[in-house]
């Protein structure tokens, strides 16, 4: 007896259409799960308000729906970003052709305020997590690097210096992860060169804010990279060295091609300005910064390759 097949709903064939659409051309499961996540909230959206059949009639109602995420739904200008950004890039189009709200670092409240009201499973107190916790001081990692680490993942750099391994960081790219020198014999102890994953599935099923910890990390970065440049005459010019390293062995555009490390990213003083610079004088922060110890930090412990990103999501948060 045959089955009966049933035809695919409007939702369902635009959202499979969608679905290949990211899995074809974002490798990295992360980002391909949240733009395809995030793309069908669009899809919702358009089938709700405006009745929307196919892929075109979803595009005519993109504007509308950045004005429904901003005024009826009031999310923040980060959460629109994030949430356009799939639509945009599905229907060939640019955040650019869209008036978005101006996103303002300064304005970002991720790790910036405390939890309301008492969650265990984020109690960086909690003995459950004692390990994750004093790891994640010592390192600085995203979530799903920490879960993905081997025992075998402690190595060393190109310039000789102890780091942890990332064979899959965000956007798929592997780095190593520089240790502070009083913290090498700790990390050290986690790594046994089996092949076991060093932090169990109950070690990370947890809600600690892990970014809050990876930021007071580079800020103890910073301190230290800054320190040495201000003491050891000698070593400005040994740190821009390896950092030149490390830049052109990882830092490449999409097609493979190895980018060029301007001057002005690396010399002199990075100066906050506007809103930032305002967070910073409540705070009670610097105004200014080394750029060669920022880029330190962004290349050998956040992997960012970026000094704005460096100071306003990572100096300034905490």
């Amino acid at each position: 007896m045959n089955k009966k097949q049933y035809k695919k709903t409007i939702t369902r064939t635009l959202r499979d259409d969608a679905y290949e659409f990211f899995k074809e051309n974002y490798e990295n499961n992360v980002t391909c799960s949240a733009y395809i996540r995030n793309y069908n909230r669009f899809i919702t959206f358009c089938r709700e308000r405006y009745n929307a059949k196919n892929k075109e009639d979803c595009k005519a109602h993109i504007e509308q729906y950045i004005k429904y995420l901003v005024e009826e739904k009031s999310l923040s200008p980060s959460t629109v970003h994030t949430y356009v950004a799939p639509v945009v890039l599905y229907h060939g189009e640019s955040l650019n052709d869209y008036e978005l709200p101006k996103r303002i670092v300064a304005h970002n409240t991720r790790s910036r305020n405390g939890r309301k009201t008492y969650c265990k499973n984020a109690d960086t107190d909690n003995p459950a997590f004692a390990r994750v916790v004093a790891f994640q001081r010592a390192v600085g990692l995203r979530r799903d690097e920490l879960k993905r680490l081997r025992k075998t993942d402690f190595v060393f750099d190109e310039s000789n210096y102890p780091c942890v391994r990332i064979k899959q960081g965000k956007g798929g790219k592997r780095f190593l992860a520089r240790i502070l020198p009083e913290d090498v014999e700790f990390v050290k102890s986690y790594f046994d060169g089996t092949d076991d994953f060093v932090f169990s599935r109950e070690e990370m099923k947890n809600k600690l804010d892990l970014h809050k910890i990876r930021a007071l990390h580079a800020q103890d970065m910073y301190k230290y990279y800054l320190h040495r440049l201000e003491t050891e005459p000698s070593y400005r010019d040994i740190l821009t060295k390896e950092i030149y390293a490390r830049w052109n062995r990882d830092c490449k555009t999409k097609d493979g091609k190895r980018k060029k490390l301007p001057a002005d990213e690396i010399e002199g003083y990075y100066f906050l300005r506007g809103e930032n610079r305002k967070l910073a004088k409540r705070k009670g922060l610097p105004v200014k910064y080394d750029k060669t110890a920022l880029l330190a930090v962004s290349i050998f412990s956040l992997a960012h390759f970026r000094n704005d990103v460096t100071v306003a999501n990572y100096l300034l948060n905490f």
